[in-house]
C-alpha cells in the first residue's frame, strides 16, 4: 500500500484527485493547501484523514510514502526539496521549476535521498502522443528530421486577467504552457536540443510580461528541427485545436491532440467534446505508482523536465534579444 499526501488543491489538482480515486493499493492520507478550508474539502473527497494549511505538518510522518505536488510553479523547489529530505517519493506538476538552479536543487535532493522523482508532463500519457512515439520507435517512418506542433486555444482571457498566471509565479506563458509541447517534441525527437530561436506577440497584455502567441524553433544535436507554436489566448475562448506533423526519413505522421476541442456533427446539431483529457492524468498517476511500488525509473524524469525548461527559458531570452540562443555546445 502506497500512502500519499496531496500538496496544493488548485485547478489542476481536480484531475489528480480524480486519478487518485481510481488507483488500487494507494491511499491519499493527507491534503495540504495554503487555504485550510480547501484542504479539508479535498480531504473529504479523497477520504483522507488529515489536512493542514502547512504541508510540513504532514510530510514528516513515517506513514507517508510519497507526495503529489500541485502548488504554483515557483513554489515547487521548496516543497519538493523538503519532501525529498523527508524521504518521500515525489510527483510534481510541470514544469519542474521556473529556473534551472531550482531544477538542479530538486534533482539533487531526490538523488541524495534516494527517492523517485517524476514530473507530471501529462501529454506523455495521451493516446495521440503514445501512438506517435510507438510509430517513431518502431522505425516505420525512419528517423525524425522535422516536428511541427501547433497548439492554440482560448484557455485564458486575452489580457490574462482573473488568473493566477504571472511571469514571477509560473515562469510565464512560454514556460508553464509551452513546456508541454517542448517536452513532447524532445521526447519524440530523441535527440538533445542545442539551440533555440523564438518570436512572440503580446497585443493585449503589455501591462505584464506575458507573451500570448509564440513560435519556437529548436535545433537538435542530430540536425533535426522542431517547431513549437502555441497560444492560450485565442478567440473564441471555447475552442482549442492542434495540428501535428512528424516528418521522418521514410515517412510522416499527421495527427492532432485528443485533449483539444472535438466538434461532432450530427443530424440534431453540433456536439462539443474535449476527448480523453482525464485519461492522461489517470495514466500519469498510475505510472508514478508503478515506478514507486516496483522500483522503476519514472517515465518522465527530473532531467527530462529540466531539458524542456532549458529550451523554454532560452526561448524567452531569444524573444527579448531577437537572436539565436545556444543552449548546449
Amino acid at each position: 500500500m502506497l500512502n500519499v499526501v496531496l500538496i496544493g488543491v488548485g485547478a489542476v489538482s481536480k484531475s489528480h484527485i480524480s486519478a487518485w480515486l481510481k488507483q488500487e493499493n494507494v491511499r491519499v492520507i493527507g491534503v495540504a493547501d495554503f487555504f485550510a478550508d480547501r484542504a479539508e474539502a479535498a480531504a473529504k473527497v479523497l477520504g483522507a484523514e488529515k489536512w493542514s494549511d502547512d504541508y510540513r505538518d504532514l510530510i514528516d510522518s513515517d506513514s507517508v510514502d510519497a507526495v503529489d505536488i500541485c502548488v504554483t510553479e515557483a513554489a515547487h523547489v521548496a516543497v519538493a526539496t523538503d519532501a525529498a529530505n523527508a524521504g518521500k517519493h515525489i510527483l510534481v506538476e510541470k514544469p519542474i521549476s521556473t529556473t534551472l538552479t531550482d531544477a538542479d536543487l530538486i534533482i539533487k535532493a531526490a538523488e541524495k535521498n534516494n527517492v523517485k522523482l517524476m514530473v507530471a508532463h501529462t501529454h506523455h500519457f495521451f493516446d495521440y502522443s503514445i501512438s506517435a512515439k510507438e510509430i517513431i520507435d518502431s522505425g516505420e517512418i525512419g528517423t525524425p528530421v522535422y516536428i511541427k506542433h501547433v497548439s492554440g486555444g482560448g484557455f485564458w482571457k486575452q489580457d490574462w486577467t482573473g488568473t493566477r498566471i504571472s511571469a514571477g509565479d509560473t515562469g510565464g506563458n512560454v514556460v508553464t504552457n509551452g513546456i508541454h509541447i517542448v517536452d513532447l517534441t524532445n521526447w519524440w525527437m530523441g535527440s538533445d536540443p542545442i539551440s533555440v530561436y523564438a518570436q512572440a506577440l503580446n497585443p493585449t497584455s503589455s501591462h505584464m510580461e506575458m507573451n500570448q502567441y509564440f513560435v519556437i524553433t529548436i535545433k537538435y544535436e542530430n540536425g533535426a528541427i522542431g517547431i513549437v507554436e502555441m497560444s492560450r489566448a485565442n478567440m473564441p475562448r471555447t475552442n482549442q485545436f492542434s495540428q501535428i506533423t512528424v516528418l521522418g526519413t521514410e515517412g510522416e505522421i499527421r495527427t492532432g491532440s485528443d485533449v483539444n476541442s472535438q466538434w461532432v456533427y450530427k443530424e440534431d446539431g453540433l456536439i462539443f467534446d474535449n476527448g480523453g483529457y482525464q485519461e492522461g492524468f489517470d495514466r500519469e498517476i498510475n505510472s508514478f505508482v508503478d515506478a514507486v511500488l516496483n522500483d522503476k525509473e519514472p517515465p518522465v524524469t527530473g532531467n527530462d523536465s529540466k531539458v524542456a525548461l532549458q529550451v523554454c527559458l532560452a526561448a524567452e531570452v531569444s524573444i527579448k534579444t531577437g537572436s539565436v540562443k545556444q543552449i548546449r555546445s
